[in-house]
């Protein structure tokens, strides 16, 4: 009979062992997808699982370079960089996909210290990464390569490049690294979205009480995840949230009736944001300075709508205060704010108290003693 002497058996472990730690996490980079995009396996801590999570340490991982709107057809130069103080071995991984998480344009290396993996990835698609020469850094602190990236010959709408870096602590085992996760996104020409105002109230002197429509326009408007809207008292220098004016998720909303606050100032001005549906900041247009004249007392709330949600009942309206209450036929109720805390309440339960084709009189009572004016909600029947 064949005998393993110790030794062997010994060699056999080590060497078993060292192809498992070379498989799972090789400085010569992981297979394709690991970059935490949509539908991706996961990101590089699968196998560097010292910190069992992304971006838990001091450093990180960024992409830079990437156009704001590319052009169809045109190469451009990406960098990736890793960033941790003391550490001199890294890794990424990066992949480009379109709104529908499928691959757009084409990746590739101009040296050696990138690669593209010749197997597709996850839905097809392309990834790049470090080779192991390209893992070594310069000098400790940070690593940055250069990736192609040449966009598609025909408009496909936004691209987003998504990436995970290693800050290896080099002890060619996979522990003791720092794994960390980013994105970027570029519009195409179709996707992009400009803000322009249709009317500018600058100059001129604006009653408190009165009604200003403002109105604007958006290129591509079915790109616009949200428009946002504030007004400043000190010449724009801050816009706080106690000053939104409305918020809403209609991409189709291009005009809105500002009741003006009791805010006596010369310097206002008003500013309207929004985002597109990629999660791009767009950048904001705001108005010239204006005047409000009035004598400073509190804007009265005001009800313009409500809804039942299940058990919920939201409350919409104007000139809510943090910590208002509603009222649901002379009875508090349990009031929370939304986010756009002046404009929207939740009344966790009260939308149960309210039977389909029921009619009932909501009230928002603010914490400063003012009140709005009782507001009729009927139920629908569904």
């Amino acid at each position: 009979m064949f005998r393993i002497g110790v030794k062997q058996k010994v060699q056999a472990v080590v060497l078993v062992l060292g192809l498992a730690i070379f498989a799972y996490a090789r400085i010569t980079g992981p297979e394709a997808g690991y970059t935490d995009a949509p539908d991706d396996i996961g990101n590089c801590v699968l196998c560097h699982d010292t910190f069992h999570e992304a971006n838990v340490g001091p450093g990180s991982v960024r992409v830079n370079g990437n156009p704001a709107v590319y052009t169809p057809g045109q190469q451009y130069t990406l960098t990736v960089t890793v960033t941790q103080g003391g550490r001199q071995r890294f890794g990424y991984q990066l992949t480009a996909i379109d709104s529908g998480d499928n691959l757009i344009g084409t990746l590739s290396s101009p040296d050696g210290n990138s690669q593209v993996i010749p197997e597709l990835g996850p839905g097809g698609r392309q990834y790049i990464e470090h080779t192991q020469v390209g893992s070594m850094a310069p000098s400790p602190g940070s690593r940055t390569w250069q990736v192609r990236w040449t966009a598609p010959t025909t408009d496909m709408g936004a691209v987003r490049f998504f990436v995970a870096g290693n800050a290896a602590n080099n002890d060619t085992t996979n522990q003791g690294d720092y794994i960390y996760t980013n994105s970027a996104v570029s519009e195409s020409p179709t996707t992009v979205v400009s803000l322009t105002l249709n009317a500018d109230p600058a100059g001129t002197t604006l009653a408190a009480g009165t009604i200003y429509t403002i109105t604007w326009a958006a290129t591509n408007p079915s790109n616009v995840d949200n428009y946002e809207a504030r007004y400043s008292t000190d010449d724009g220098a801050t816009f706080p949230i106690s000053n939104l004016i409305f918020s809403t998720t209609d991409p189709d909303m291009t005009s809105y009736e500002w009741p003006v606050p009791d805010m006596p100032t010369s310097r206002a001005r008003f500013r309207i944001t929004a985002a597109t549906k990629a999660g791009v900041a767009v950048p904001p247009v705001m108005s010239g300075r204006f005047t409000i004249t009035g004598d400073g007392a509190p804007a009265l709330a005001r009800i313009t709508s409500a809804e039942v949600k299940g058990k919920k009942l939201f409350v919409n309206g104007e000139n809510f205060q943090m910590d208002a209450v509603v009222e649901l036929n002379g009875d508090d109720q349990k009031t929370s704010n939304e986010e756009d805390f002046s404009h929207r309440l939740k009344c966790k339960k009260a939308g149960k108290k309210i039977a389909p084709g029921q009619t009932v009189e909501l009230l928002v009572r603010n914490p400063d003693g003012t009140s709005s004016a009782p507001f009729m909600f009927t139920r629908p029947i569904e």
